[in-house]
C-alpha cells in the first residue's frame, strides 16, 4: 500500500550558493540524507525556475512526492541545519491522510 507525503521546501535566494550546481550548499546536504535513507532516485527537485511573473522569485523552491516518507526525522534534519537566513525557511509536509505540516525555525515569525 502506498502513503505519499507531499514535500515543499523553501528557502532565501541569499543562502550560500557555492555548490558546483549553483544551488544552496545546505539544499545539496539534503539531498545527501535523501539518498542516504531513500535511495539515488529519491531527491527533491528545483522549482523555482518554472515559476511566472517576470523576475526571479528571490527564493530557493525545491519539492518531491515520496512513499513511507520519514516525515519527522526529515523535518528535525533540515530544521537542525545552519543555516544563514533561518527565518526564511520553510518546510511544507502534505501527507496523503491528515493536515498539512508546516515547520520553521522557532525564532521565526
Amino acid at each position: 500500500m502506498s502513503v505519499v507525503s507531499g514535500v515543499v521546501l523553501c528557502t532565501s535566494s541569499a543562502e550560500d550558493c557555492s555548490s558546483p550546481n549553483g544551488r544552496p550548499v545546505l539544499f545539496e546536504r539534503i539531498q545527501e540524507w535523501l539518498a542516504e535513507r531513500a535511495g539515488p532516485f529519491q531527491q527533491l527537485n528545483s522549482v523555482e525556475d518554472s515559476f511566472g511573473g517576470s523576475k526571479h522569485p528571490q527564493m530557493f523552491v525545491a519539492g518531491g512526492g515520496f512513499n513511507h516518507f520519514p516525515e519527522d526525522d526529515f523535518a528535525a534534519y533540515v530544521m537542525s541545519l545552519p543555516w544563514q537566513n533561518p527565518e526564511n525557511v520553510v518546510l511544507v509536509i502534505k501527507p496523503e491522510e491528515g493536515a498539512t505540516r508546516v515547520f520553521r525555525h522557532e525564532n521565526s515569525n
